[in-house]
Parts: structure tokens; sequence; C-alpha cells
């Protein structure tokens, strides 16, 4: 992992990109040598500073051993280098994720990933959707492909458009909401909108599609927003700190409105979906994949 931005302890910065494994846990990697810094040994306390290399050979699972399994997953695009495929919402994208060591995109599509390519426990996964987000997501199958899509990412060249179902009608019709994210420090599997100095950057652009009356007298709007960055629970952070959280949200969300809404119209997950993705390929042409919403959304979108 090339480290870019703002300075950051390796220790914090670990927690940033491996939610899912304990303070101590990594505290302890550090110790034993497991995390690297440009191929040495780092102290918990050591700042990272542009440039740097930070390789982990240990994920909390100890030594992962991925097993193929069926797993019917749609593809809408793919060639020699990498694919892009329609995550459905309730599927985790790798191992280890939420507690999950089985059942991932990566179980699904171990077959078709070259050896050795991305980091460990997490072959040619160059970005991630939330479990219960459905949409585009691309998989790297060779070396070649996970570094140009490592670097498209790093360098913000891939434009990624949600679409999501908010409570409420936002004052302006489009917007841009900018502030820093970073780990709750109540609860790390939840973020928040922090200080510049404390978090990591985020942008995100919105616009309404349309508004909707709802349950008695109160309103929801569909919404349209692409991220320029791609933090953690980025768009339902950013939306619940403007006031207009996601539908269906338990994290950030209302959930007395969540159960109600639940109960007459029927949805079972946060309604937030990746619509699209464009990038430019391994041959420098731009390419465009979109995903149409999936039959439980756009149901509810339909009563409403």
């Amino acid at each position: 992992m090339k480290v870019s931005g703002e300075k950051m302890r390796i220790d914090k910065y670990l927690a940033l990109r491996m939610p899912d494994v304990s303070r101590s846990r990594l505290q302890k990697m550090i110790r034993d040598g497991s995390v690297l810094v440009n191929g040495g040994k780092v102290k918990a306390s050591y700042v990272l500073k542009e440039g740097d290399d930070v390789s982990v050979n240990e994920v909390e699972s100890g030594e992962v051993k991925l097993k193929k399994e069926d797993i019917d997953l749609k593809v809408l695009y793919e060639c020699e280098d990498f694919m892009v495929i329609e995550k459905p919402a309730g599927v985790v994208v790798h191992p280890g994720e939420s507690g999950h060591m089985k059942g991932t995109v990566v179980n699904a599509l171990l077959d078709k990933i070259d050896e050795g390519v991305g980091e460990v426990g997490r072959p040619g996964i160059v970005h991630r959707l939330d479990k219960d987000t459905s949409g585009v997501l691309i998989v790297a199958k060779t070396k070649r492909g996970y570094k140009h899509f490592v670097e498209q990412f790093k360098g913000r060249k891939v434009q990624k458009v949600y679409l999501t179902l908010v409570k409420g009608v936002p004052e302006h019709k489009e917007g841009v909401i900018d502030s820093p994210i970073s780990r709750n420090v109540r609860s790390r599997k939840k973020m928040g909108l922090v200080s510049e100095r404390e978090g990591r950057k985020a942008i995100s652009r919105y616009k309404i599609v349309k508004e909707y009356e709802t349950l008695k007298g109160s309103f929801v709007s569909l919404v349209e927003v692409q991220i320029e960055t791609g933090r953690t629970h980025q768009i339902r952070v950013h939306m619940a700190g403007i006031g207009y959280p996601v539908v269906g949200d338990n994290t950030y969300g209302m959930g007395s409105f969540n159960r109600r809404f639940k109960e007459k119209f029927g949805l079972k997950r946060q309604f937030l979906h990746a619509k699209e993705l464009e990038f430019v390929d391994l041959d420098g042409k731009k390419k465009k994949i979109v995903s149409d919403l999936p039959r439980d959304l756009s149901e509810v979108l339909a009563k409403l």
C-alpha cells in the first residue's frame, strides 16, 4: 500500500484500512514485524510520510486459506486483466470483512484471479462496497490490472456515481459535501465527521432526482451522489451529517423511521446502489459501466 495524503501514525492508518482487525491485534502485528514500512519494522508511533510503502503479511485470522465457492455473480464486463461485476446486497467483498470467511466476492471469483494479485486475503480487490450496498465493482485479474486500477483510484480518476434514497428533502437541489471522515473513537465499526487535522479528506457531490411524500406528510428524496474520494461509509456519513440520512441505514439513520418505512414499503436494507463507474482501461480507452437499480429497490420506488 503506497501512502498518499496527510501524515498519520502507522497504527491509526492501519485501523482505517483494516476496520475488522482489533486495535490490540494491529499493535501486535506491528511489534511482530508482520507490518513493514519500506521493507523494515517500525514502532506503532511511526508517522507515515508521502510515498511510504506499507506491507501487511498477516491478518487477524492468521494464515488465510481461501476456497473457491460457486456463487452466482452477474458479470457486466470482462477482459484479460480485470472484470466488472454487479455485487448483490448482502454479499461482502472479501474474507475477514465483517467476520465473514466465506460467501464473499473473492470466494466466487478466486479461480479467475492470478496468484499473488493484491493484498493478502484480498486478491484482486481494488475498491469495496459495503455489505448491504449493491452495484458496480471492479476486480483485478492480473498484477498488471491491479497496479493500473490502484493508481486510477489513488489518483481519483475513477468516476463513481450512486443512487440513494434519503429521509427528507435537502434544502439545496444540488450540493457539495466537503467534510473529512475518520473512525468513531467510541465505536470502531462506525465512521464520523471530524476536523481536517483528524480525518481524511472526503468529497461528495449530490443532486436530487425526485421527491416522494411518504409516511403522514414526511418526505424522502431519490438522490444521485458522485464521490470524488472513497472513504468507508462516505455517502452514509455525509448524508446523515447534513441531516438527510440514507433510508434503511440502521447505523447512521433514524431507527424508528426505518422501521415504519420497512413495514409500509418492504425495504429490508439501506437504499444505496453503486450505479455507475467510468474509468480508463489498460488500453487507454474510456469505459462507462452501468448497473440498473436492483429489483428490491426499484419495487420500493414503484410503491412510492
